[in-house]
């Protein structure tokens, strides 16, 4: 039996399939190893998307080439950079044995086999895999919280991004084909289910001809046992106020959504091809927090957009102060070769995005503090991930509906008698930037 180990950077939606690739890899028999030195092949699922996280993947690809010299015989690279360079790292680094795209990475098993006989391939299809298969997928983490991909590829054309290149238009999955996976993964034990995709306001326009997110969202909610439906990724400009009603009736729709807004000046907005107005924006966050008191919004900003003025910055940070968002990320502007962005004129320089950066994120560590201490006092469920036991004392840090994985705070109890897995109710009895303390609840 051989053995294959596996690095998956990026994204949650690249995670996905990461874990359909272990799936695969373990429906044919080959072993899973945690220990690089131990497997035959090794396979980097890599990001592609901005200049940080290529480096990330070309250091990774490196790493593991050392382990050729001992056990690795093939060494398989796949995912968005190599969608996007394939032959620049064929050539680059000669270590490589075979590599795969986004749009063929469910024949890895076949180029696991082919590199063992000695037989190389270096393939890299079109973006556009289909995911209304049927393939296994093993979860990477054994957590009680995973991702569910309901959509691959984007139709928007936002002039910084390379995305559609690198996982092409649109595809949907359909609704029973979703509603059964999230059956299996309740089975296993998931209690929050984050679901993503590019953008998942556009869910089922290919299949339907309209958004079919609510009606997805209906039969989800049927799977009693999944106590956390979270929805990530939704572009405000198609936010509907039926959407919107559906997480206010559905407890187990988290009130949480990730709002990507990119920008608020328009005419930076306008020159990154983003639909929407600031004013348009604006709206949309009061209407949610009218309808849902308790509503927590995340959303991610670019400094340092080709052209963006002192004073259009200026205008961003204005929104922010506005908007009051809870969470929120900033990505310093990467130039993206292929993208309308790259060719701008008027490049900002790095010290400027830089600067502007760590002003957007010190305004928002005072929200988000003044936010997080508004619940100082409320009752709160927590979701348990870890116990830590230290000098005679427990440690409970969990998450709450308002914090999403891996990108959110936690919450910290002291004392409790507790689980990974367990749904406990807290009173929250202090607050920092992004973390809670609490104290559980009898």
């Amino acid at each position: 039996m051989s053995s294959v180990g596996l690095v998956s950077l990026g994204c949650p939606k690249n995670q996905v399939d990461s874990e359909i690739m272990i799936g695969l890899v373990e429906e044919a028999g080959l072993e899973l190893v945690d220990d690089y030195e131990e497997a035959e092949v090794l396979i980097v699922n890599t990001c592609g998307f901005i200049g940080d996280a290529k480096e990330e993947s070309i250091e990774a690809i490196l790493q593991l080439a050392k382990y050729k010299e001992d056990n690795c015989e093939v060494l398989i690279v796949t995912g968005c950079l190599t969608q996007r360079y394939p032959e620049e790292l064929k050539e680059e680094i000669p270590e490589i044995d075979a590599i795969l795209g986004t749009g063929n990475f469910d024949e890895i098993v076949e180029v696991i086999n082919e590199g063992l006989d000695g037989r190389n391939k270096f393939e890299v299809t079109d973006p556009n895999f289909d995911y209304q298969k049927e393939l296994p997928r093993k979860r990477l983490d054994v957590g009680y919280t995973t991702y569910v991909k309901i959509a691959e590829g984007c139709n928007n054309r936002c002039s910084y991004c390379v995305i559609p290149k690198l996982r092409g238009d649109l595809r949907s999955r359909k609704i029973d084909n979703i509603v059964k996976e999230v059956k299996g993964l309740a089975k296993q034990g998931v209690k929050e289910v984050n679901i993503i995709a590019q953008d998942i306001t556009k869910y089922g326009i290919d299949l339907y001809g309209e958004s079919k997110l609510v009606e997805l969202l209906k039969e989800l909610v049927k799977i009693e046992d999944v106590k956390w439906f979270r929805l990530l990724y939704a572009y405000p400009n198609d936010f509907s106020d039926e959407l919107i009603e559906m997480i206010a009736k559905h407890e187990r729709i988290c009130n949480y959504i990730d709002l990507p807004i990119q920008h608020a000046d328009d005419r930076i907005r306008e020159e990154m091809d983003r639909r929407g107005t600031k004013e348009e924006i604006l709206t949309l966050i009061s209407k949610l927090r009218d309808r849902i008191p308790k509503m927590t919004i995340r959303t991610s900003l670019i400094v340092g957009f080709p052209g963006e003025t002192e004073k259009e910055f200026k205008n961003l940070l204005d929104f922010v102060q506005e908007a009051q968002f809870d969470r929120l990320g900033t990505f310093k502007y990467s130039q993206e070769e292929g993208t309308l962005a790259a060719k701008m004129p008027n490049q900002v320089e790095e010290d400027v995005k830089e600067e502007r950066y760590e002003r957007v994120m010190e305004l928002q560590k005072e929200i988000a503090l003044e936010r997080n201490q508004a619940w100082i006092g409320e009752e709160v469920d927590v979701l348990v991930e870890e116990i830590q036991k230290e000098a005679g004392e427990t440690l409970v840090i969990g998450r709450t509906e308002r914090d999403a994985p891996e990108i959110d705070g936690f919450i910290y109890i002291k004392d409790v008698d507790a689980k990974s897995g367990d749904l406990i109710k807290v009173q929250v009895t202090d607050a920092y930037e992004y973390d809670l303390i609490g104290e559980k609840l009898e």
